[in-house]
This record gives structure tokens, C-alpha cells and sequence, in this order.
């Protein structure tokens, strides 16, 4: 989908765009089931089809930890949260093609607590889909080694 880059801060911004959760077990992300990336993918194709931008927020929640993985139909990489840094990088009457980009937020993540990779250019192909699983696996898995990780200094500590 084509849009100029004020019209995507201004519909981000007021967050004029399509927003969908999705949950997803702790034991189909380990097992890299598909299903919730071609539930998103199927409803990012939609808001595309319609000209809204797309954000699939993907949640597990029965990790140990607070872990929220965003698949949003953007122009650079960068979140929704921070869709006003774009111009930055643009002018603001440049028109530009939407992307798709995987956003990992966790508080163990890393330094930052926050990931970010390019997925697609368009649609989503099922080797991108599986290429997101696997994103998405090796996150949590980062995430779940670092959390260990504090408890045991924790447990040193005391």
C-alpha cells in the first residue's frame, strides 16, 4: 500500500489504524505453530486491501514475563509508538510503500528491552511466516535465558 509519509504519522498518531490481538501459548510459540502468524497475516491483507495501515499485537500470556511481539504495516523501522521520528528520514510529501516489520517488546529482552526486524516487503509469504516464527522463538527464548539470569543473581545476592 502506497501513502504519504504525513498521512501515515497523522493516522498513527491519532491511531487511526486497524488493531488486533491475538494470543498466543507459550507451548504453540516453542512449537512453532503457525497459526497466529496466518491469523495476522490474513487480517494485515485485509486492513491492506481496505488502505489501513495494520497493527497485530501478538501476546503470550502465560510466560513468565511480560512478552508482546507488534506486526505492523510501516514505512521505516520503527515502531507505531514512535511514528513522528519519520521524518527524520523523509520528506513529508514523499509517498512511500508500506512494509511489514516485526516488533518484539520484553523487559528482558535485551539493553533496550525492544527488537525490531523487516519481514516482508508486501504480503507475508510462508517462508517469511516461518522466518517470523523463528524471530519470534529465539526472543522469547533470549528473553526467558536473561530472566533466569536475574533470578539467579538475585538469589546470589541474598
Amino acid at each position: 500500500m502506497k501513502i504519504k509519509v504525513a498521512d501515515f504519522i497523522e493516522k498513527v498518531q491519532d491511531e487511526k489504524f486497524k488493531q488486533t490481538k491475538l494470543d498466543i501459548s507459550k507451548d504453540d510459540l516453542l512449537q512453532e505453530d503457525l497459526w497466529a502468524l496466518n491469523t495476522a497475516k490474513d487480517q494485515m491483507e485485509k486492513d491492506l486491501a481496505e488502505n489501513e495501515l495494520s497493527q497485530i499485537i501478538i501476546h503470550v500470556p502465560d510466560a513468565e514475563f511480560e512478552i508482546d511481539y507488534y506486526l505492523e504495516s510501516g514505512i521505516i523501522n520503527l515502531p507505531f509508538a514512535d511514528a513522528k521520528k519519520v521524518t527524520h528520514f523523509f520528506d513529508d510529501d514523499a509517498e512511500t510503500e508500506t512494509k511489514i516489520y516485526l516488533s518484539t517488546s520484553c523487559e528482558y529482552l535485551n539493553a533496550s528491552k525492544f527488537h525490531i526486524d523487516l519481514i516482508s516487503e508486501n504480503s507475508l509469504k510462508n517462508d517469511e511466516i516461518k522466518h517470523t516464527m523463528d524471530i519470534m522463538k529465539s526472543n522469547y527464548e533470549t528473553s526467558l535465558e536473561n530472566f533466569s539470569k536475574k533470578d539467579e543473581e538475585e538469589k546470589e545476592d541474598k
